[in-house]
Formats: structure tokens, sequence, C-alpha cells
């Protein structure tokens, strides 16, 4: 009889301890796309907050689809030469469109 005690109370802790399982890791948001990046553009103007974001997701966009990432990243070039924030908003716009 202790031996079964004995039995069930060492699969009982076995059970208990071995299922601890893995340390999880909190799931961070993915990042956002360019198009998301390209309308926060268009809508407040300001490039400066998110010109390094917008490069970044441009660049990713070449494993998936040169071509569009190429003319994306020339209308980039375009668009960090832009001053006026009505103009921006306007290419950041169009560039959007364009995804």
């Amino acid at each position: 009889m202790s031996a079964l005690r004995f039995l069930l109370l060492t699969l009982f802790l076995g059970v208990v301890v071995g299922c601890g399982g893995e340390e999880r890791k909190p799931v961070e948001p993915p990042p956002p796309t360019a198009k998301a990046v390209l309308q926060d553009i268009a809508t407040t103007g300001n490039l400066s907050a998110k010109q390094a974001e917008l490069k970044q997701e441009l660049e990713g966009m070449g494993e998936s689809d040169p071509e569009k990432a190429e003319e994306l990243l020339a209308d980039f070039e375009q668009l960090i030469t832009l001053k006026n924030a009505a103009e921006i908003k306007a290419k950041a716009q169009e560039m959007a469109d364009k995804l």
C-alpha cells in the first residue's frame, strides 16, 4: 500500500514539475506596413518622424516585389527632398495609392 502511495506521489510530482513547459515570450505586434506608414505621413505631413521606418519598409519589399520596391524607393528619394507639408502629404498619398 505504501509502495502504491509512493508511486502515485512520484507520478503526481513528475506531472506537476514536468508541465512547466518553456518560457513564454511576449508576442510583439508586427511592424507596420509601408502603406500604413505612408498613410500616416499623408495625414500628418510629418516625414521626419517616419523617414527611417519608411525606408526600411520599402527596402524590405525588395524581396517580394523588386520592381515595385525600386519604383517606390525612387519616389522615396523625391519625397525626402520635399519641404512643404502639403507636398509631402500629396507625394506620400501618391505612393500609398501604388500599394
